[in-house]
């Protein structure tokens, strides 16, 4: 599983990474996700997609909960200007 905001061209847009942790956050619940996100972090010094604190985490769930980073990543995306992405489709 790929990180589906790098095809789509907003992987580096801010209104996906601010899109990105509010869904993380409502999925863990604000007490959980920090801790979630730290032991992603801690875990993760790179990912295939980059180094980025985001890259790190998503890489993290995609490799232990798959569905649950694909989950986060499209809900992120519904909620991205359609004008920022490209025309590239993510399967």
């Amino acid at each position: 599983m790929v990180h589906l905001a790098g095809p789509l061209g907003v992987k580096d847009d801010e209104s996906y990474r601010r899109a990105y942790w509010r869904y993380f956050d409502e999925f863990f619940g604000k007490k959980n996700a920090g801790v979630i996100k730290a032991m992603l972090l801690a875990k993760n010094a790179k990912a295939d997609t980059g180094d980025d604190e985001i890259d790190r985490v998503c890489y993290g769930l995609r490799q232990t909960m798959g569905w649950l980073a694909e989950a986060i990543e499209r809900k992120a995306l519904s909620s991205v200007p359609k004008q920022g992405m490209a025309t590239t489709k993510a399967h």
